[in-house]
């Protein structure tokens, strides 16, 4: 988890899963070109460190001119968990808590916000990001891959979505970063329909 906020320098306010999802979503703002929207973007660390994280943003300064916050995390075995997960954590704090995933809440002083990806069922940012290439040739190679491995002496991929874009970047021209940093250098096709829930939601944020 990045340090504690001491200073909140924007209205809009969105707080991400791990430094993957805050370089992701620095890279899908630029990607959105949304000049007018004044959005800081933090990493809360892991999904048991929202609640921690929650309880020290609301009182680092420049809180009180906040007028928007967004949450986005991973859905792991269970969105609907996921999001009643982190419905808790805003109620732990007094903050307004939305009924629905992607839809502002119905009170704001701050109004909020969540995101789970992939949106329903299980999975996380790198399920979304392996629907962008789905079908491509270089899909159906990383199933040849998979299917050897898992032919090799009952060889067994573990965490699938995360190994397939780790295998999807190795396509590219620096196979090492991380999928973050690779949204960051134009490696994701960020125009692709899957991220229509994740234009959505920021461009919601964003609309006054």
């Amino acid at each position: 988890m990045e340090d504690k906020p001491v200073e909140i320098n924007s209205p809009i306010q969105l707080l991400v899963e791990g430094n993957d999802g805050r370089n992701f979503f620095e890279a899908f703002r630029r990607h959105l070109a949304i000049s007018e929207c004044d959005m800081q973007i933090h990493n809360y660390g892991g999904i048991r460190e929202l609640s921690g994280f929650l309880s020290a943003f609301l009182r680092a300064s420049g809180f009180r001119d906040v007028v928007r916050i967004g949450i986005v995390r991973d859905a792991e075995p269970s969105a609907d968990r996921a999001f009643q997960s982190v419905q808790s954590a805003l109620g732990n704090v007094d903050l307004p808590v939305p009924a629905r995933i992607g839809i502002l809440s119905a009170e704001g002083n701050p109004y909020t916000s969540v995101l789970i990806l992939p949106g329903q069922g299980s999975g996380m940012l790198e399920t979304v990001l392996n629907q962008s290439f789905a079908g491509t040739p270089v899909d159906v190679c990383i199933d040849g891959f998979f299917e050897c491995i898992e032919s090799t002496n009952g060889g067994e991929i573990h965490r699938p979505d995360k190994a397939r874009a780790n295998a999807y970047l190795s396509s590219t021209p620096e196979p090492q970063v991380s999928v973050g940093v690779a949204a960051k250098k134009g490696y994701w096709n960020l125009d692709h329909e899957t991220f229509r829930p994740i234009r959505d939601f920021m461009q919601g944020l964003c609309t006054v």
